[in-house]
């Protein structure tokens, strides 16, 4: 599932080109700032976890040629909250070595992990598998362009 990035907004703010200099600009700013600093600690937390879970969404649906491992968000959501690595290994119930491998990408997320993953962070199990799925495809594809090459449905039928 890709996004259409062409999409433009017709009306609305978005539209109209923001001049950073005017009073009005700087009131608008001004309540803005306002707002995030009389936001409690845990709505700040709320806005940091839903951001790393729509950047594995974003990440999903670009085209982003780097690759981002699962364990890289995964670090993040702990980083966010605070929660050592090793604390979480064992509230998960795995060796602290085998999560700082998951977190490294020298370990894959299996399906059962990915659940849990799912349960803690409130995201879906399959934005893990996906985004590890992702990145196997990338490297498969970019190791081994040329063997595929010789693949196709008009050689087969020919």
């Amino acid at each position: 599932m890709k996004r259409n990035n062409n999409i433009e907004p017709t009306n609305g703010m978005l539209t109209n080109p923001m001049d950073a200099g005017t009073d009005e600009f700087k009131d608008f700013q001004s309540i803005l700032l306002n707002k995030a600093k009389n936001r409690s600690e845990a709505q700040r937390r709320e806005i940091e976890l839903l951001s790393i879970k729509f950047q594995m969404q974003d990440y999903l649906e670009s085209e982003e040629t780097k690759l981002k491992l699962p364990g890289e968000f995964l670090k993040e959501y702990l980083k966010t909250l605070g929660i050592p690595q090793k604390k979480f290994a064992h509230y998960i119930e795995i060796n602290p070595s085998n999560l700082s491998k998951l977190i490294n990408g020298e370990r894959p997320i299996n399906y059962e992990l990915a659940i849990i993953l799912g349960k803690i962070f409130n995201n879906d199990p399959m934005l893990w598998i996906e985004i590890q799925a992702k990145n196997e495809l990338k490297k498969i594809q970019k190791t081994k362009t040329r063997s595929f090459n010789n693949y196709s449905l008009k050689d087969l039928l020919t």
